[in-house]
């Protein structure tokens, strides 16, 4: 006797659902940060782009505007993840490198930053394997 079991996506779509869940936390939490603890902002928001051309008080505004944008579009790739929807990794790839190019643009670049390019390229990959792997599903 045999059954039949459903093909699943894996250990690449949970991981990158879960990145993705760490991603909006660590958008959320930078944007928390910030409010709590002013003298964080000194380290990448003030003397960056957007504390040059909007000025320091605005900067604040500008910065958790643009992470707060940033996590509500990961959120809404993670829906489509959790609904195994083609278009989510897609996504994921776009908001990724957008979100990238704009950290670089508008915040002061420091040694960190090669962490945060390993984890943009952590995330694109996944998403790009879960994209491969939904198309075979579909």
């Amino acid at each position: 006797m045999t059954t039949t079991k459903a093909a699943g996506l894996g250990i690449i779509h949970k991981l990158l659902m879960l990145f993705v869940i760490v991603n909006v936390i660590g958008d959320i939490g930078n944007v928390g940060l910030w409010l709590g603890v002013p003298s964080t902002r000194a380290l990448s928001l003030n003397t960056g782009l957007i504390g040059t051309a909007a000025g320091v008080g605005n900067a604040l505004i500008a910065g958790s505007v643009i992470l707060l944008l940033v996590a509500a579009v990961y959120i809404v790739s993670l829906f489509g993840l959790s609904k195994k929807l083609m278009w989510s990794p897609m996504l994921i790839i776009a908001i990724s490198v957008v979100n990238r190019a704009l950290s670089f643009a508008l915040y002061v670049v420091s040694p960190a930053v090669i962490l945060w390019v390993i984890w943009t390229v952590v995330l694109v990959v996944l998403a790009y394997l879960d994209r491969r792997k939904i198309k075979t599903l579909v």
